[in-house]
């Protein structure tokens, strides 16, 4: 899926250029959620525009400029990267651990949401986006347990 796609398929509709430089080169979509406020939202932001707004580094390590990509057809999928840190992962503004990224289907489906610290980070690159989801241990999906145990 392109950055386009994912990012209508989660309801934005803005421009889809880095709302910080304008740049259409390396986006990331990103939504937010206040449980404080009960406000959210999305975003696209480029990976300079994201390290100079005080994303830790290694949320962009798996980032690389469109020319040092490889081609891939589009059967391939997304290159996945699997990742764990047993004390969990901190948000990118510093506030909190992330939650587990099913959160949001349990809330779809009416189950209570995952409580349990969120030892895995999964990087899908999809060529020119990448998608971040957070697990915990009992919520990783069983593809990327594999790609964990490779």
């Amino acid at each position: 899926m392109t950055t386009t796609e994912i990012a209508r398929s989660h309801g934005y509709t803005g421009p889809m250029v880095c709302e910080d430089c304008g740049t259409t080169e390396l986006l990331h979509f990103g939504s937010w959620f206040d449980p404080k406020t009960q406000e959210s939202g999305d975003f696209l932001q480029c990976c300079a525009c994201g390290i100079k707004a005080g994303d830790p580094t290694y949320i962009h390590d798996d980032c690389k400029p469109a020319a040092e990509t490889e081609e891939a057809s589009a059967d391939d999928g997304p290159d996945v990267r699997v990742h764990h840190r047993a004390a969990g992962w901190v948000l990118p503004d510093f506030t909190d651990l992330a939650d587990c990224t099913t959160n949001f289907r349990r809330e779809q489906d009416g189950r209570p949401a995952c409580i349990d610290t969120a030892v895995w980070k999964v990087v899908e690159d999809h060529g020119m986006h990448l998608t971040i989801g957070f697990y915990c241990d009992a919520d990783l999906p069983e593809e990327h347990r594999r790609v964990a145990a490779a």
